[in-house]
């Protein structure tokens, strides 16, 4: 542990393991330390990976360990019993697969050894070496580890970033807390119940249950099935929800429930994820001898019907390392050399999609669209498939509107999410 290295990279996930990559084909001196005891043992996600970005820099994902091609969306309006859904298939779309995150880092793991970076899992770093100002390395395990570059892909927890003037400490309203359950069906049961084949995928998002600001998901695996709650953390502490209930609720719910029974659950997690989008990104990413990437630094987009997270965080390790391989060419890893970075996650299409969708976070903070518009959309439609009067959809959306929202409100909000979402 008393070499010294080309760059130190803390963190095993994708981020970390995007740095690591793509240092290592440099050429670069490289090691990352992974607190879990092995990678991909702390990946805790959803299901849904988009897979573009992994195609164009690694060139393939046919020995990846994919569990479904995303085949169907779906997205669900949920009240306390009911759900309405909107459902689109394509029957050859590549675009996303479902995998087990642990699974997809491990995996990620084994390209960063294959191409010479050293990994070290089961290795805590306590605090970065700042000497003069600059970042100088890691402590870790009682030792210090000197390098010329820290890159920091510690997650959403932002210790170091913090200790290294980066950020501050995220807000209520910029994390969400998403609960997991993995519930294990057999392929044959899967493919019946969601009317997919083999190889085919299922995402569902859904809104309206818990009454919260936050949704539930669901995603199909081979043999199992993802489901489960996020919600934000002001939100849950307003609403007085109890976490680690929510996921057990949503398995419970009525539509949720004939979709998953007989199902064992196999395993069950938690996470902090990001949820403040473009403005969670702080405005320095790089300091002397430091770079920020992935959850860290704020890169993830929620849509409300599309969340990505794992190819930005992928991604921005690919570019934090194209910065490093600047700044070493300079002959000093400076806090303008490295600056290469900030240029070139701005020019990028990860946060081009961020900026682009940058009124989301404020839409999608706002409760009525979790309570009172999903409750208003069931109401309608089950009133139209009432065959008790003659009556027009103009007709029975206003009478569910009638003491709870203007026309005018609620057109004002629909265009607010039509432009914003």
């Amino acid at each position: 542990m008393e070499e010294k290295f080309d760059a130190v990279i803390v963190g095993g996930g994708a981020s970390g393991l995007g740095a690591a990559i793509k240092l290592a084909k440099y050429g670069f001196n490289v090691v990352l330390l992974e607190r879990g005891e092995r990678i991909g043992s702390k990946s805790v996600y959803g299901g849904r990976i988009y897979s573009e970005i992994f195609k164009r820099e690694l060139g393939s994902l046919d020995d990846a360990p994919v569990e479904r091609w995303v085949r169907k969306e779906v997205l669900t309006f949920l009240d306390s019993e009911k759900g309405l859904s909107i459902e689109l298939f394509t029957k050859k779309s590549e675009e996303s697969f479902t995998a087990y995150l642990s699974n997809f880092n491990s995996w990620l793991g084994q390209i960063a050894e294959n191409e010479g970076a050293l990994i070290i899992t089961g290795m805590k770093v306590d605090d970065l070496i700042i000497e003069d100002g600059k970042v100088k390395g890691v402590v870790a395990g009682g030792e210090k580890l000197y390098s010329d570059v820290v890159i920091d892909a510690e997650g959403i927890n932002p210790i170091l970033a913090m200790r290294a003037g980066i950020r501050r400490d995220w807000k209520t309203n910029e994390v969400a807390v998403g609960v997991k359950e993995v519930i294990k069906l057999s392929e044959e049961e899967i493919n019946k119940r969601f009317g997919l084949e083999s190889e085919e995928g299922l995402a569902n998002l859904m809104v309206g249950f818990p009454n919260a600001v936050g949704g539930a998901f669901l995603y199909t695996n081979k043999e199992t099935v993802s489901l489960g709650v996020v919600v934000r953390v002001d939100s849950a502490v307003k609403n007085n929800l109890n976490v680690y209930e929510l996921a057990e609720d949503i398995r419970l719910h009525p539509y949720i429930y004939r979709l998953v029974k007989g199902g064992s659950v196999i395993e069950y997690s938690a996470h902090l994820v990001p949820e403040a989008g473009v403005r969670g990104v702080p405005e320095k990413l790089v300091s002397d001898g430091f770079v920020l990437v992935g959850d860290a630094a704020g890169l993830v987009l929620n849509r409300g019907f599309t969340v990505r997270g794992v190819d930005y965080a992928f991604y921005s390790g690919v570019l934090a390392a194209e910065a490093v391989k600047n700044a070493h060419e300079k002959g000093e890893m400076s806090r303008e050399n490295l600056a290469v970075y900030e240029n070139l996650l701005k020019s990028s299409t990860i946060y081009e999609e961020l900026k682009f969708y940058e009124k989301a976070h404020e839409i999608l903070g706002e409760e009525k669209f979790y309570s009172l518009y999903p409750q208003m959309f069931i109401e309608v439609f089950e009133e139209l498939y009432r065959m008790d009067k003659p009556k027009t959809v103009y007709s029975v959306a206003k009478e569910k509107m009638r003491e709870r929202v203007s026309t005018f409100r609620a057109f004002m909000d629909f265009w607010k999410v039509v432009r914003s979402l």
